[in-house]
This record gives structure tokens, C-alpha cells and sequence, in this order.
């Protein structure tokens, strides 16, 4: 039978979330689920180790977190990381992760969370889907010599910052364009900004699209409410949507190609025909989406990445 360990961040109480709903399918099936925070995973005699806690039954948000013990990621089948931690371990985390037995399957790949987790990946498969323009400099003049040579607006942006946090749509004529891109690069030009062309169409809105296993399991709608932003964290609007046929069978192409590189629970951000970024770590639409629509998808996430029958 298959072990599932699903790495969390920890917090102080159990919260609704993604580690919460796909647990609750697990044990549904009756697969044995232990629930490990990824902020603590370290090694011992050239195993690799989580704090965490077996699941007996459903757990609820707001419960208190069980008391932890030591467990060993080389157990179980499924390692599911659903966190990355403090970003200043990111690596050593991923490395250490990289050294269980290749039998212990880890969702999403160790490639995917790596190099997904960036919008550079993104920007270099046009033969599979669509994308904006993209530069990427840590030298602030360069980036704005692009600016000022290609006309028009862009997205200015970290790499691999999440939530919306730092993104601004500037162009040359902005009287903040220079901060910005200093700002975005770092005092001593020591980290990436990313400059993309500004997709007009996300004005009406830009479908976070789910995808598990390669396939379309859920969508919707992310409408700017105080901002050029689309994130829900600041402050969009969500809207139940569908795809149209044309959209799902595009959709369900990029899937295929995810699954080559192991990304297998995806959250696509789509303004068709544009893919603006890929979320892979703990990708946001399914408590969305149970608001929304009262639906959980949580069973066919679960059921499309493990390939359980129906």
C-alpha cells in the first residue's frame, strides 16, 4: 500500500489548506499519511529526516497540532513537498532532499521545484505554449535599455517571488522606472529582475488553471480589483469560469509536456493564449474553488497524480 508524506509549513494550528484537503483524500482511500513540516527535514547517517505526525482520522482547521516525532522520508512511497520553508535554505533543502533513494517518489520532481519555481522555464519552451517577451539582467541599465528599445509596457519582477509580491508595470516614461529596476536588483546589482511584456488581455481577468497528472482538473477566474495584480493575497477578485474546448484541449497539451519534467500538481496563471507563470510548489486553487463552487477537487488531484482508479 501506498505511504504518503506530505511536507507542510508549519504553523501553529492545523489551517485549511492543501496538505489538509489532500490528506483528508488520502485517508478517505485509506492511505496511511503522515504529515511532516519541511522547515525541519535534515539528515542523519546519510538518511534524510522530518519532524511530523501519523494521521489516524480527518483532521479539521483550527485543531492544534499533534506532538512530533522524527520519521524517516526514505519510508514512505510518496514524498509530497507542499512547502519550501525559509528561502534562505531553499538549496541546501533541495539537495538534501536529492539524496533519497530514487524509489521514494517526490512530487513535484526535484527539476520541477527547482526550476518552475522561477519564470525562466517558462519563457523558453515557445514551441509548446505561448509566452510574453522576457529579459532577465541583474544590471538595472540594461534592463532599461530594453525598455526604452522595445517601447511599450512591461511587467517588472523578481525571478521567484510569489504572491505578487514586487511586481510593478512600468515603461519609459514612468518618473519610478529607474528605482524600481534598482530597487528590484538589489543595492549592489546582486540579484535577478525579470522584464516581461505586458499581456493588455489580463485586464479581464487571468484563469488559474489546475492541472494533476497532466490533465485539467479545475479552473478560475482572477479579476484586479486595486491594481494591475491578479493575485487573490492582494486583493483580486474570484470568479467560478470554465474553459472553453479550445482552452482545455491547449491546457491538457502543456500538461503532457509538465509531466515530462515531473511537475505533476500544477497551478498554470492563463490569459489565452499567454501562460504568464507555473506554480508547483503549493499550487492556490483548491479551497478557491471549493468556495466558489463547493467543490473539492482534492480526490481527483490525488487520484490523477497517483494514478489510483477511479
Amino acid at each position: 500500500m501506498t505511504r504518503i508524506a506530505l511536507l507542510a509549513h508549519e504553523s501553529d494550528e492545523i489551517q485549511d489548506s492543501n496538505y489538509l484537503r489532500l490528506a483528508n483524500a488520502a485517508l478517505a482511500r485509506e492511505i496511511p499519511v503522515t504529515l511532516c513540516f519541511m522547515e525541519g527535514i535534515g539528515m542523519s547517517a546519510g538518511r534524510v529526516w522530518a519532524n511530523g505526525f501519523g494521521l489516524n482520522a480527518a483532521i479539521t482547521p483550527g485543531e492544534p497540532f499533534p506532538a512530533c516525532r522524527r520519521v524517516f522520508l526514505d519510508e514512505f512511497d510518496v514524498v509530497w513537498v507542499l512547502s519550501l520553508g525559509m528561502r534562505q535554505s531553499f538549496l541546501d533543502k533541495m539537495q538534501i532532499l536529492f539524496t533519497l533513494p530514487r524509489t521514494t517518489r517526490v512530487v513535484n520532481s526535484l527539476d520541477a521545484l527547482m526550476h518552475f519555481k522561477s519564470k525562466y522555464f517558462t519563457a523558453s519552451h515557445g514551441d509548446v505554449w505561448q509566452h510574453p517577451q522576457t529579459w532577465a539582467s541583474c544590471d538595472p541599465g540594461e534592463l532599461y535599455a530594453v525598455i526604452v528599445r522595445e517601447g511599450g509596457r512591461f511587467v517588472a519582477k523578481p525571478p521567484a517571488a510569489s504572491f505578487g509580491r514586487d511586481v510593478f508595470v512600468i515603461d519609459a516614461d514612468d518618473p519610478n522606472r529607474h528605482v524600481i529596476l534598482e530597487s528590484l536588483c538589489g543595492p549592489d546589482a546582486d540579484r535577478y529582475c525579470l522584464l516581461q511584456r505586458y499581456v493588455p488581455e489580463v485586464r479581464h481577468g487571468e484563469k488559474r488553471v489546475l492541472i494533476a497528472g497532466g490533465r485539467v482538473v479545475g479552473q478560475y477566474l482572477r479579476v484586479a480589483t486595486r491594481d494591475h495584480r491578479t493575485n487573490v493575497l492582494q486583493g483580486s477578485r474570484a470568479e467560478a469560469c470554465t474553459l472553453t474546448r479550445d482552452e482545455l484541449e491547449y491546457c491538457n497539451r502543456i500538461g503532457a509536456r509538465l509531466l515530462q519534467y515531473g511537475a505533476q500538481f500544477v497551478g498554470m496563471d492563463f490569459c489565452n493564449p499567454w501562460v504568464i507563470e507555473f506554480n508547483v510548489v503549493n499550487p492556490g486553487g483548491i479551497t478557491t474553488i471549493a468556495e466558489l463552487t463547493g467543490e473539492d477537487l482534492a480526490p481527483a488531484v490525488l487520484q490523477n497524480v497517483l494514478n489510483l482508479p477511479g
